[in-house]
């Protein structure tokens, strides 16, 4: 099954078409493209996927990505008030240093940040059409980083038949808030194009929290450009490309002189975000190649900060061959060099990192797979870093998946860690790290659940103290369990829950920051009526610090939809409906009862 419960609880945010996302949802045979070096049967993969198809991304009703995201097992996120503001989405405990994002293929990770994590704060999900996100360390397939996990993001609008579909999405609301989007893509008898603008105004709120005396809106404007195609010049060639730009203007709050506490400013940031991707698919000798060259620029300019300029880039050069081994395994394998440099107002750095890598895939009987991943990389800094991944699907009986896999991996330090003048240091070492999981997915008729197990450990973190970047000797470790269920109580709608439990610890046995102990959702959607649909989910937040203990709290949402013709469709969206007055970071409001009205429509 592609998702479980943990992709219905996405759905349960669907406002239209819900009939449409329970076919996606319980379709057989899914194929992930992001476990490993090569695409996959979603039961024949040992590592733990969830994928947020078209369907589920569409009709979420969330205008940022990073809210549909935390309805997802294992998920968190907090944010520094409205849209716009600093975001962090956490994976199992492991906030975005540990968490590389790709968007059709390009890493988007801001070598110029202080640990370069991606900020989910501008991104909308207006665009996207799918989402793959992994769990655990995944070092072996993606390099330095990817610790965590992995979040990859599609925006391919192509229709799967020829010819060419519009989508078209007007939304206003609450906060001033006016978003646009349009999308086209063709499908064309040797390839594909797609293209997609959005458009998003807000006036916000204040993101110092109102309700400790700061009145002042903090609004944010941000522009999204996205470019695919894909081209089949000849029966065994296909040339491929991808490009983005992002631009954004962002309000924001600080801490002024002489409380230095959070409060009211005038701060404010501009980010300027793009990348392009070109790739070749060929086949010879047998063996299925891909020559591929990517390139992404992150500009920020934050003039209140002691650093005003940031600048980042990356771009890397790969190879990727799979071929056939025996009847149903696969051996993959590749090369790349990727290269970073970034800038902070006078402080610079760079660094080249090349690496090597393989994988085998093996089918023992009908019923058991197991992959083999290596990797090495040559850091020009710190020199050799090897990592590796086994695991394993088991499935014993029909409606029946056992997942297992054990893994390795490893953070080099950023350049802002080791360049920046005033709190860079030279003398930091990658951070090390091991992860297991064991998983089970057992299909009851209309009942599905599924329950994982997780343990991370880190050695020698990378943390600020002291007035700089510093290695934190001993080892902090992520533990805990994901549980889901998802009952189809008709044709046409379905109920959900799911659990998960996480202990996050540094080396001291102090708490992780902002990790959820118990993150809990509940909730129900489907077609109620003809040309009705809608859904309610509720979600409880409990037991976090930062550093002193936080507030639990419950969030509601709901919507409903009407569908006026075959091609368009009315909505309403309420969120938080009980009006909670809650925080996900310490100090930083959060969005107050509000309500959005909007009609998409697809031609």
């Amino acid at each position: 099954m592609t998702k479980r419960l943990a992709m219905t609880a996405v759905c349960a945010l669907v406002a239209a078409n819900p009939a449409l996302a329970q076919e996606t949802l319980f379709q057989l045979d899914e194929i992930i493209f992001s476990a490993g070096l090569t695409e996959i049967e979603e039961d024949r993969t040992g590592v733990t996927v969830d994928v947020l198809t078209t369907e589920d991304l569409r009709y979420a009703g969330d205008i940022q990505l990073s809210n549909t995201l935390a309805t997802v097992p294992g998920l968190s996120v907090s944010q520094n008030g409205p849209v716009g503001t600093a975001t962090t989405v956490r994976i199992r405990g492991l906030d975005s240093d540990y968490i590389p994002v790709f968007l059709n293929g390009i890493d988007v990770t801001d070598p110029s940040s202080a640990q370069m994590g991606f900020d989910f704060g501008v991104l909308t999900g207006a665009a996207a059409t799918r989402v793959e996100i992994l769990r655990g360390s995944q070092g072996a397939i993606y390099g330095s980083e990817a610790i965590g996990g992995v979040v990859n993001i599609t925006t391919d609008l192509a229709p799967e038949d020829l010819g060419t579909e519009v989508t078209i999405s007007l939304e206003a609301g609450s906060y001033e808030t006016y978003l646009a989007s349009l999308g086209i893509g063709a499908r064309f008898e040797r390839g594909t194009l797609s293209f997609s603008a959005t458009e998003l105004v807000t006036e916000g709120f204040s993101a110092a929290d109102e309700n400790d005396g700061n009145s002042e809106e903090d609004g944010h404007q941000s522009t999204t450009l996205m470019l695919t195609g894909e081209y089949d010049a000849t029966d065994a060639l296909t040339l491929g490309f991808s490009a983005f730009y992002i631009d954004s203007f962002s309000e924001i709050d600080g801490f002024p002189a002489p409380a230095f506490t959070l409060a009211d400013t005038q701060d404010e940031q501009e980010d300027e975000r793009y990348g392009l991707r070109a790739y070749a698919n060929f086949d010879a000798f047998g063996i299925e190649h891909e020559i591929a060259a990517s390139g992404s620029r992150t500009e920020r300019y934050y003039p209140g900060g002691f650093t005003e300029d940031f600048r980042g880039d990356r771009v890397t050069l790969s190879y990727l061959g799979t071929a056939s081994v025996r009847q149903a395994d696969t051996l993959t394998f590749g090369i790349d060099v990727t290269e970073e440099d970034f800038e902070a107002g006078a402080d610079s750095g760079d660094v080249e990192t090349a690496a090597v890598f393989a994988e085998y895939v093996a089918a023992f009987g009908s019923d058991f797979d197991l992959s083999t991943s290596l990797r090495y990389d040559e850091h020009s800094i710190f020199g050799g870093q090897a990592t590796g991944r086994i695991a394993a699907a088991w499935r014993p009986a029909e409606g029946t998946v056992v997942r297992g896999s054990i893994a390795t991996g490893f953070r080099a330090p950023s350049l802002f860690e080791l360049y920046s003048g005033f709190f860079g240091n030279p003398d930091l070492e990658p951070e090390q790290s091991r992860s297991i999981e064991l998983g089970i997915e057992r299909e009851f008729g209309d009942l599905t659940l599924g329950a994982t197990v997780f343990y991370t450990e880190i050695d020698d973190l990378i943390r600020f103290s002291g007035g700089g970047y510093n290695q934190v000797p001993g080892t902090s470790t992520t533990q805990g369990v994901e549980l889901t269920a998802d009952y189809m109580l008709s044709d046409a709608v379905t109920a959900f829950a799911n659990y998960t439990y996480t202990e996050a610890e540094d080396q001291t046995g102090a708490r992780l920051r902002r990790v959820p102990r118990h993150d809990t959702t509940l909730g129900i959607a489907g077609e109620f009526g003809p040309n009705w649909s809608g859904s309610f989910s509720l979600q409880n937040v409990a037991d976090r610090v930062d550093p002193a203990p936080m507030d639990d709290y419950v969030l509601a949402n709901g919507q409903i939809g009407y569908g006026i013709t075959e091609e368009a469709e009315i909505y309403l969206r309420i969120e938080n409906i009980f009006d909670e007055e809650y925080q996900t970071a310490t100090g930083y409001g959060t969005s107050d009862r509000a309500f959005y009205i909007g009609l998409r429509s697809r031609f």
